[in-house]
This record gives structure tokens, C-alpha cells and sequence, in this order.
């Protein structure tokens, strides 16, 4: 009995016999990137109440903690959740209600996708689709309606194309629209031959058609959030940026989340429109646990793809032609001084050279200089040399989307020309102007997979691992901080740093597992890499 009491109480002294403290989950058998500032690797973390309570070695964690569910993670690796920093989260899920036309390699495919869903789905009014891609095709050029007029004289037809930037129409869906193709749109373009309309509109003409999927019901409206939040925790995404919402869209996000239907954690920017700005102005931003809305997000210009995105110069492969501002420059400046004005960010999307140089000057007249505002420039995807310190002049993030580079890679040249390209898709350049990049996709007009959002960032290589032209490898970024621009580097862009975006005590438990190390594999061996599980709050979600 005598020798019993001393070795109980260096038992209790050191913790070894007995678990001190409860925790909702332990996880162990790990290797466990934290992403914190010093960039820690643990074994083992504890969770309670959906926060971290404490990382370290695996017998130190499982000593101290009594777990009321462990989760054994086999060696695998362990990352913080990923961040999207710029997608359509709500479009997405619209869009699996919409007939698929991504990877439609010429006009006969698309009529024949066209007449097939219009067989099988005879109760839409509308047909509505979305993928097309033009560049694709043998010949690069647009489409036109002849055929879908023939075929479908009274039903109205909306194809977008990938981007979401040019559309195909027939003409019921013109009359039902009460469209004049002949009236000029402001930042719009209705594209005609020999005097006829060919069905082809740009930007804010596309615009137009919006009332549509602004009419769409409560019912399909939850079931595309929904199904956007199944595929994005199955591909690790734990939070997103949702690049442009509507009120009504935001409130009923909010009502999901507090129900408990929706888990995803989201970041949404206020679509630009009166309506959304007055009832913010109002009511002031949002910063509840899972839904942050403190931004206004503006169309600066279109796409590449469409030849929307305005540039200094004319089109390489269309002389004369600038492409599109969707604005006037007082209208950008009475947005910057009302987010200014408000406390908002102003995130804009910026493709050309010209539209990067407009939105850079007006924020910088706004900003005056460095700031914690954290406005951003969404895509940055063509921008002059010289106007590169103005993002740390500033303090201006730039959100760009890697997988642009590796897509738009085997035409991009034909659009901007030898010189242009060298400065387009610089993103290791951009990371050195301002010391970070909020990294996205832009899904649904990129495929949803941060993974290949690293493999696009590090490699520059497409979706079947292969480099693609139109980009230069010198713009790679490190692993290491690709990894931070879909982490921390993300939770910063969204003001939610304190909370997420690395794994340290006091954030959330949100992480994902993977079945490879991103940090210690090569190109090959890391396109095999796959998601094993997604925790948000330290709920298991996938």
C-alpha cells in the first residue's frame, strides 16, 4: 500500500494513466498541417464545442483527452479546410438543374443535347443550359440559332455558354424576353450576320435573361444549395466565396443554416444592384458563425473566351474590337465610396488590362493609400507590368483562379498576342505584389476541385495532368503557398482569419483528410491524391 500511493501520484502528476480533460472528438494517427504561422506539423488534435482545444504529439492528445468520438486517421494527411475563394456556390446548384452542355464539341452535339432533354423533360417551359464552349470546335466560332429555331419555334431556349458571359438564344425566347435585337445594350453586345440576329448575346445583354433564374422557386432554390454543399465537402471545400447574391438568395441561405440543413460556412458578396445596397445600408452586414456578408461584388468587363474582356488594345484575333466595359466609371466610384462608406469590401471582376488599370485607379482614389479594407480585383487575369505595386500601394488583394491559366492555355495567345501573354495569368508575379493570393476556381465555369486549383497553381497543368499553352511555367507558385492561398491566405481575403483557414487552438475544427501529402509529392503522384473525409465544426460532412 505504501508503494502504491507514490506511483498514483506520479501517475496523476504526468497524465499518463488517466484522461484528464473530455473532448466531442480526438483525432490521431495523423499527419497534421496547420498552416499556422510557423507552418507546425502535429500528430493529434482535440475538438470541443467545434473549436480546436489543443494539437501535439499523438500519446500527449490521447493521454489528456477522453474523446467522445475518435476518428483514427490511418497516417493520412491532414490539411485546414479548403477555401474557395471565388465561385458561383448558389449558380452551381442551379446548374444540375439545367441541361449540361460542357464539353459539346460542335453545333449538331449541342442540337442533339438540346432535343434530348426537350424529349425527356416535355413540362419545362423553358429549356435552359449552360456549357458550350466555342473554342472547342474545330472552327472557334459562335453558333447560331437557325437550327434551334426550327426545331423549337414556340418554346423558348437559353443556352449560356461555360463562362456565363455569352448566351445562345432562339427567337421565342427573344419575344418571350420582349427583346429589341436591334436596340444597342450598355456593356452588351447582340451579335448579327447579313442584317439577322444569330442568337449570340454578350454580357449585359445576356443580363437581360436573369429574371429567369431570379423567379426560380423556395423549393429548387434549397434543393441547389443542397446539392452544391454535397459535392463541395465531397471535394474538401468547407467554405466558399460566393461571387455575387441576390438578397432573397442570402436570407434564404441564412434561414438554411439556422435550421441546420446547410453546413457549408459562406462568404457572399452582395450582387451589385440597388435593391441589394439599399437593404444593406439598412440592416447593416452579416456575421453570423457560418455566414459572413460584408462585400459588394461588380463586373468591371466579360471574358477572354467571349472576347468580353476589355483590353488596352485591340484583340489579337479580332481587329478593332476592345471587348466590353459592363459600367461607366461613375458608377465604380459610386460603388467604391458606398462599400468605403459602409464598411464593405469591393471585390470587382477585372479580365482585361484596361479594366484591371480602371478599377485599380478608382480604388486607389477611394483608399488613399494602405489600408485594412481588403478590397479585391476578381481574376486579375491580364495586368500590365507596370501596374502591379498598386495592389501593396493599396492594400488591394488580388483573387485569382488557376485553373483559368491551364484552360484558357491553348487559345489565350490567339486573343492576346505574343506580348500580352507574358503578362497574363502571372499569379507567382501577383504573389510577390502584394505577399498573398486568395485562390479559387470560378466554379461552375471551372470544374469544382481545389485539388486541381493546386495542381493548375504548382504545375500548370490541366485536369488530365498535361501543360497546356498560353501560360508560363515561370508563375508557378510553391506548394506550400498554394496551399496557403486555399487556406489562410482565403480566410484573410474574407475577413475570417480569426476563426478558420489554419488549425490552431481556439478556430474552428473545419479540415479535410486526404490520402497523400501535397508538401512531399511530385506532379505525377500528386494528381492521384483523392479526399478521404471533410470535417466542419468537427463534424464529419463527407
Amino acid at each position: 500500500m505504501k508503494l502504491f500511493i507514490p506511483l498514483l501520484a506520479i501517475c496523476f502528476a504526468t497524465t499518463g494513466c488517466y484522461h484528464s480533460q473530455e473532448a466531442d472528438l480526438v483525432v490521431h494517427n495523423a499527419v497534421i498541417h496547420s498552416l499556422d504561422g510557423g507552418s507546425a506539423t502535429y500528430q493529434a488534435m482535440a475538438v470541443r464545442d467545434g473549436r480546436i482545444v489543443e494539437l501535439g504529439p499523438e500519446r500527449q492528445i490521447l493521454n489528456r483527452y477522453s474523446g467522445k468520438r475518435s476518428f483514427d486517421a490511418a497516417g493520412q494527411t491532414i490539411f485546414p479546410g479548403f477555401i474557395d475563394g471565388h465561385c458561383h456556390f448558389f449558380g452551381y446548384g442551379l446548374n444540375t438543374q439545367k441541361l449540361d452542355l460542357s464539353g459539346v464539341t460542335w453545333m449538331d452535339e449541342l442540337i442533339d443535347r438540346v432535343s434530348a432533354y426537350a424529349k425527356a423533360n416535355p413540362e419545362k417551359k423553358w429549356i435552359i443550359g449552360r456549357g458550350w464552349d466555342q473554342n472547342l470546335w474545330p472552327m472557334k466560332i459562335y453558333p447560331d440559332n437557325t437550327r434551334l429555331n426550327e426545331l423549337f419555334p414556340d418554346t423558348p431556349v437559353l443556352l449560356q455558354r461555360v463562362d456565363g458571359h455569352a448566351a445562345l438564344v432562339n427567337d421565342a425566347a427573344v419575344r418571350a424576353a420582349k427583346l429589341d435585337v436591334n436596340l444597342q445594350i450598355s456593356g452588351g453586345q447582340m451579335l448579327m450576320r447579313d442584317g439577322r440576329f444569330t442568337g449570340i448575346l454578350m454580357d449585359n445583354a445576356v443580363a437581360v435573361f436573369q429574371t429567369i433564374f431570379d423567379q426560380a422557386d423556395e423549393a429548387t432554390k434549397r434543393k441547389a444549395l443542397l446539392d452544391a454543399q454535397t459535392d463541395c465537402f465531397n471535394v474538401g471545400l468547407t467554405m466558399v466565396c460566393d461571387a455575387g447574391l441576390d438578397v432573397g438568395t442570402i436570407e434564404l441561405i441564412r434561414s438554411m443554416q439556422q435550421e441546420g440543413a446547410l453546413k457549408m460556412r459562406v462568404y457572399a458578396m452582395v450582387a451589385d444592384a440597388p435593391e441589394n445596397l439599399d437593404h444593406f445600408a439598412k440592416n447593416g452586414p452579416i456575421d453570423d458563425e457560418r455566414l459572413k456578408v460584408r462585400s459588394v461584388k461588380v463586373y468591371a468587363d466579360g471574358a477572354l473566351g467571349s472576347r468580353g474582356a476589355l483590353l488596352k488594345q485591340p484583340y489579337n484575333d479580332q481587329p478593332g474590337h476592345h471587348g466590353l466595359q459592363l459600367a461607366t466609371v461613375e458608377h465604380f466610384r459610386e460603388v467604391a465610396n458606398w462599400c468605403n462608406d459602409h464598411g464593405f469590401q469591393m471585390n470587382t471582376h477585372c479580365i482585361g488590362d484596361s479594366a484591371n488599370k480602371l478599377l485599380l485607379d478608382v480604388y486607389g482614389e477611394v483608399l488613399q493609400g494602405t489600408n485594412d479594407k481588403r478590397w479585391r480585383i476578381e481574376h486579375a487575369q491580364v495586368l500590365a507590368p507596370e501596374e502591379r505595386p498598386m495592389f501593396a500601394a493599396y492594400s488591394i488583394i488580388p483573387s485569382v483562379q488557376p485553373t483559368h491559366a491551364t484552360s484558357d492555355g491553348p487559345w489565350a495567345q490567339e486573343r492576346l498576342g505574343a506580348e500580352r501573354i507574358e503578362y497574363a495569368y502571372a499569379y507567382e508575379e501577383l504573389r510577390k505584389a502584394m505577399g498573398m493570393l486568395a485562390l479559387g476556381t470560378d466554379f461552375p465555369v471551372e470544374g469544382i476541385d481545389p485539388l486541381q486549383t493546386f495542381r493548375s497553381a504548382v504545375y500548370r497543368v490541366d485536369t488530365k495532368g498535361q501543360p497546356t499553352g498560353g501560360y508560363h511555367p515561370e508563375n508557378a507558385m510553391s506548394a506550400m503557398d498554394a496551399l496557403r492561398g486555399m487556406t489562410i491566405w482565403n480566410a484573410i481575403a474574407s475577413f475570417t482569419e480569426n476563426e478558420v483557414g489554419s488549425l490552431e487552438a481556439g478556430k474552428r475544427a473545419d479540415f479535410v483528410v486526404l490520402d497523400g501529402d501535397l508538401l512531399k509529392l511530385d506532379q505525377e503522384i500528386s494528381g492521384k491524391v483523392r479526399v478521404k473525409a471533410t470535417f466542419v465544426n468537427g463534424e464529419q460532412v463527407n
